[in-house]
């Protein structure tokens, strides 16, 4: 699931270009993603991983590192 996600950031965050991405990379706090950016990621997530996930469920800070929005992912598919 990581190596997936981090390819859905690295195709659609421009910023991400050329950037070595880890499960531990601070996305938000390192300045590579914002708000508007996350936007576009939850629907290019929701088509790859088949999850819907609800607005009113998460927090920005959900998004800071591809570990924690597998997190998020897998607690979607759980649901």
């Amino acid at each position: 699931m990581e190596k997936q996600l981090i390819e859905i950031l690295k195709n659609n965050v421009e910023d991400l270009e050329g950037v070595e991405i880890t499960p531990n990379t601070e996305l938000i706090s390192g300045g590579f993603i914002e708000s508007f950016d996350i936007i576009q990621l939850i629907s290019e997530i929701e088509e790859a991983f088949h999850v819907e996930i609800s607005f009113d469920e998460i927090k920005l800070e959900d998004f800071n590192t591809v570990a924690s929005i597998c997190k998020i992912i897998e607690s979607f598919q759980g649901a």
